[in-house]
């Protein structure tokens, strides 16, 4: 019975001997995939040509400006979505 005794007070006091350490906050960095959004990734417009003519020219040289005006500034929209 002494004996018993003895070896639970060893363990009792064994384990009271150890410092208690606190748990240590640990960061983990989850990088996530995230869509594009659909209007971002349409084409890019591309006006025709529909006739012959002087103002038909300048008519396509001012929507085919425009058309790539409005595609870059889509594309920057995309850059900006990286990390």
């Amino acid at each position: 019975m002494r004996r018993l005794a003895l070896i639970a007070a060893l363990a009792l006091t064994g384990c009271a001997s150890q410092p208690v350490q606190p748990p240590k906050v640990v960061e983990v960095v989850v990088e996530k995939l995230v869509p594009v959004p659909a209007p971002l990734t349409e084409p890019c417009r591309r006006p025709q040509k529909q006739n012959n003519t002087v103002a038909e020219a300048v008519r396509l040289a001012n929507e085919r400006d425009a058309a790539l005006v409005e595609c870059s500034g889509r594309m920057a929209k995309i850059r900006s979505l990286g990390p």
